[in-house]
């Protein structure tokens, strides 16, 4: 009677069979492609977790009253300076709404691109700043002052304006605030 070889047992040229081969076969494609993508998302899922700690673990830049930072998958991250008081306070919290639904409405890849060039910067902070102007455009305040202090922050605060020109900064702001300051 012939013995018939247990799938175990090792073949006489040292080769293996059954499930201890498994050792000795070479990744399949599939295989490769399963494991980088749990590698990629891993980082990514890491990354995602770093940046908010990072983002509000750092101390607040001393000419921010606050900050937005636009994240995919996660949306809007604020964070608001302490000490933050009566008006100036909620004109803080108005501008940095805008960019939150900026951020919920264009993506952050959107975000992100805007936020590194100058005329991007005066996309993202012209509608901002055009939402304090509404609010306190309500409450009676002028309109020609408005609309010169909204110019004059953007110049000063915001944009370098050696980059962007006045003029072009006004029409983003006229274009950005419309009916907001009542003209």
């Amino acid at each position: 009677m012939r013995q018939i070889p247990s799938p175990t047992r090792n073949r006489r040229d040292g080769s293996g069979s059954g499930p201890d081969a498994s050792s000795n076969m070479s990744p399949t494609v599939s295989g490769v492609v399963t494991a980088a993508t749990t590698v990629a998302l891993l980082t990514v899922g890491s990354l995602l977790l770093l940046i908010p700690a990072v983002f509000f673990l750092i101390p607040m830049p001393r000419e921010a009253d606050a900050l937005t930072l636009c994240l995919p998958g996660v949306g809007p991250l604020q964070r608001f300076r302490d000490g933050l008081r009566d008006e100036h306070e909620e004109m803080v919290f108005i501008h940095e709404n805008v960019h939150a639904a900026q951020c919920r409405a264009f993506g952050p890849v959107w975000y992100a691109r805007q936020a590194v060039s100058p005329a991007g910067r005066l996309a993202l902070e012209a509608p901002a700043l055009c939402g304090e102007v509404a609010v306190l455009s309500r409450r009676g305040e002028d309109h020609g002052r408005l609309r010169d202090r909204t110019v004059e922050m953007l110049v000063s605060g915001y944009l370098d304006r050696t980059r962007v020109p006045r003029r072009e900064i006004s029409a983003a702001v006229d274009r950005a605030c419309g009916g907001s300051m009542g003209d």
